[in-house]
């Protein structure tokens, strides 16, 4: 067999493959790839299982059907399996899965409304499918005789779809989180993947004599969006609350505060990770207020942004791990800007009220925090004032005290490059191989760096809900109170 043989089932075949391609390209690009080759992986391992035992063993989940070897001359098989029919239920599952979430399903629902929906499409592709041999996919597959009672199908093939289907929104749930009902662009090839395939096979349907699978697919398909939408939950409409956190560890220390289900979504030039239902967003933007000032660019006016992160203490009397919450804060022009009010008020039970400067570069000699101590800086750092400038009275900032005069980060401070979210590893790796000495110096910076992250954990979880709380009322709001921003603008 030579390359173009083995190839032929990828050009063949690519209506199963394409799909498959396709999501997967997408989990990569929004969720990374370690997941992506995770979920995708197991979700092949579960369907391949469930179709082996169908075929092979004992007839369990979809009931007893069997491949035929002559229709599989041009596939690649498994034990007997085609490949491409187990990656079907892979993608299937993803883009009912996206496509319940964007109505407003959440939890479980969403997980069993996916499940009917992929039972609702192969109402109508299994009797299409089984008469391949009628238009060019060919005779595959059959079901012993008198076992079908749809078409064919037997009862138990939907019975086992709808296992499976609820164990692969499951997994789907479990490794890419709860994704928000507001899907982003790349996400939003879910909804003409399962569209397209419901309307290429009703064509068939209808060209083969078994127009009514058509007709009942498209009815439960609209019965689980209909339910979908109904059971959507009470969420706010209009822009979030951004954490905007410079550093990837603070971005983590945030999300774990706040808990499972964020998804993590591509944007240009940072990182953004959203919220089960679409009311927070984490960024990692990158450190320095350059970096800081390109993220704020691409923030929503109007919404309330948390500016979360690590500082350095100028004034006397601050502690390692402390939390500061930003009452105002000094450009490096010089100017001073008050925070948001609301926010610091929703915020005192977070940490202590201080007063911020940011810096165009890292403040280290002690000379230089005296100065900023004696224009009435408390903690210095480096992107709250970018955020203020963009965002005005909208601003609220959460820092935890990393170093003091008396207790400097010394050669950790020159790590992070300017927009980078964490330390260089070239940095890291000169600096070892010029000064092995400095790795006990490191290691006790990051000591320090686990202890700040812990507070700033601890921190957040009990700012964000108050934050939620204090948050102005927005356009389309459950109460129906106007948006005072929006009047305004």
């Amino acid at each position: 067999m030579n390359v173009a043989q083995a190839l032929l089932p990828l050009l063949g075949r690519w209506y199963a493959f394409g799909p498959w391609v396709l999501v997967g390209v997408i989990v990569w690009r929004c969720f990374g790839w370690r997941r992506a080759v995770l979920w995708l992986g197991v979700g092949w391992a579960l369907a391949f299982a469930a179709e082996w035992s169908s075929t092979s063993g004992p007839g369990i989940p979809f009931g007893v059907y069997h491949y035929h070897p002559g229709g599989l001359s041009h596939d690649w098989t498994l034990l007997g399996v085609p490949l491409f029919d187990s990656l079907s239920f892979g993608w299937l599952a993803f883009c009912t899965y996206a496509v319940m979430g964007s109505l407003g399903a959440r939890g479980w629902r969403r997980g069993l409304l996916g499940a009917v929906a992929m039972v609702a499409v192969d109402l109508v592709v299994d009797p299409v499918s089984l008469r391949g041999a009628y238009w060019w996919l060919g005779s595959i597959y059959s079901y012993p005789a008198h076992s079908g009672v749809w078409y064919g199908v037997s009862l138990a093939n939907y019975l086992g779809w709808l296992v499976l289907g609820a164990v692969l929104q499951l997994w789907t749930r479990l490794v890419l989180g709860e994704f928000p009902g507001q899907l982003p662009r790349p996400l939003l090839a879910a909804w003409p993947l399962l569209l397209g395939v419901l309307a290429w096979s009703s064509v068939l349907a209808g060209l083969l004599g078994v127009g009514p699978s058509a007709g009942a697919a498209l009815l439960l398909f609209g019965i689980c969006l209909t339910l979908a939408r109904v059971s959507r939950r009470r969420q706010l409409t209009g822009p979030p609350l951004i954490l905007a956190c410079a550093l990837a560890s603070e971005a983590r220390a945030a999300r774990h505060a706040l808990g499972r289900g964020f998804s993590r979504l591509p944007s240009r030039r940072l990182v953004r990770w959203i919220g089960p239902d679409g009311g927070v967003e984490v960024w990692e933007t990158g450190a320095g207020p350059a970096a800081a000032r390109r993220a704020a660019a691409q923030a929503p006016l109007g919404g309330l942004v948390l500016v979360l992160g690590v500082a350095g203490a100028c004034a006397p009397g601050w502690d390692l791990a402390e939390v500061g919450i930003g009452q105002s804060v000094l450009s490096p022009e010089g100017l001073w800007t008050e925070l948001s009010p609301d926010a610091r008020l929703a915020l005192a039970g977070a940490g202590r009220s201080c007063r911020l400067a940011t810096s165009y570069v890292v403040v280290e000699t002690p000379t230089q925090r005296s100065e900023l101590a004696a224009r009435g800086v408390d903690l210095v750092e480096m992107e709250t004032s970018a955020w203020s400038d963009r965002q005005g009275a909208r601003v609220a900032a959460l820092r935890v005290v990393l170093d003091t005069p008396t207790s400097r980060l010394g050669r950790a401070a020159t790590l992070i490059p300017p927009g980078g979210r964490g330390p260089d590893p070239r940095r890291l790796a000169g600096l070892l191989v010029r000064q092995p000495g400095a790795l006990s110096e490191l290691l006790a910076v990051g000591r320090l760096q686990a202890r700040a992250l812990a507070a700033l954990s601890a921190a957040v979880g009990l700012a964000v809900p108050s934050l939620m709380d204090q948050r102005l009322p927005r356009p389309g709001s459950a109460d129906g109170e106007p948006d005072p921003v929006a009047e305004l603008g």
